[in-house]
């Protein structure tokens, strides 16, 4: 009798430890790489760099080779390559001088730091990069597991910063898609030599099938003053509907400690009738 106490409160034990590990699988991010962060290095991809898990689509105008970039928080320092040379962005440590090249607008200008706050994104480390006005593509990955009718919670972070070899205001934005649905981000509003700092943007989508493509395109404008749209930190979470708060779920150990007083507590009653009976 006691043995088969035992191997019942043992079952339970680990069927309440699978569902607690189900919980949190269940809680993950669907997007792979939403950061960025697994990458060749900072440069065009494609032809400086690689990027894991995205793949970058046909540029809009034709050009040949897509404007996309992994950046990180050297963008306006030591820059990033592209296939035509170094490519900056304004900011805090840009070196003076760095924009009088034959394609400056206008040609030559030799400004020096522009303190205009340049950071990482909230997320850290790399972040995506591409021009909204010039051979612009979406970058695009196959999120699989979804469950046709629910809900998906998509947040990450973007921002507009200005290629040095430009001056003059300009704006930046995303157009997202998943699957047949499509959303915009707010346009932001970029100054001369500027950078918008980092924006939160949220949004859901409602799953269709079983597998769909989340895909980020550049806006912005306008076009010879390179607007520069920045993105990291990309999540796809399935939406939980708000209610009456649950029942915490007791970690692992404190299952354990659970079954084995209740076992213990069995098996004390077992004693006790036995010895009654015996008796």
């Amino acid at each position: 009798m006691l043995r088969n106490v035992v191997r019942f409160s043992a079952a339970c034990l680990c069927g309440l430890s699978l569902a607690v590990g189900s919980q949190v699988a269940m809680a993950g991010n669907l997007v792979a790489n939403g950061g960025f962060e697994n990458n060749g290095g900072v440069g065009v991809i494609g032809n400086q760099t690689t990027l894991a898990d995205w793949t970058v689509g046909a540029a809009t105008d034709g050009s040949p080779q897509p404007f996309d970039f992994v950046v990180d928080g050297n963008a306006d320092s030591t820059g990033f390559n592209s296939q035509w040379g170094t490519i900056r962005i304004w900011g805090p440590n840009t070196p003076n001088g760095v924009s009088s090249g034959p394609g400056s607008n206008p040609n030559p200008h030799n400004y020096g730091p522009s303190a205009n706050g340049f950071t990482v994104s909230p997320d850290g480390g790399y972040f995506f990069g591409a021009d909204a006005a010039y051979a612009d593509a979406p970058i695009s990955q196959t999120i699989s597991g979804l469950t046709p009718g629910n809900t998906y919670d998509l947040t990450f972070y973007y921002a507009g910063a200005q290629f040095v070899d430009a001056l003059g205001a300009n704006t930046e934005g995303w157009h997202v898609g998943f699957g047949s649905e499509t959303w915009d981000t707010a346009t932001l509003s970029n100054a001369s030599m500027g950078f918008t700092g980092w924006q939160s943007a949220s949004t859901s989508f409602t799953a269709s099938s079983a597998s769909q493509i989340l895909s980020f395109l550049a806006t912005g404008g306008p076009s010879g003053l390179p607007p520069f749209a920045l993105l990291d930190g990309v999540s796809l979470v399935e939406h939980t509907n708000p209610g009456p708060p649950p029942s915490p779920v007791p970690e692992p150990s404190t299952l354990a400690i659970v079954a084995i007083g209740t076992l213990g507590l069995i098996a004390r009653r077992i004693g006790r009738k036995a010895n009654r009976a015996e008796a």
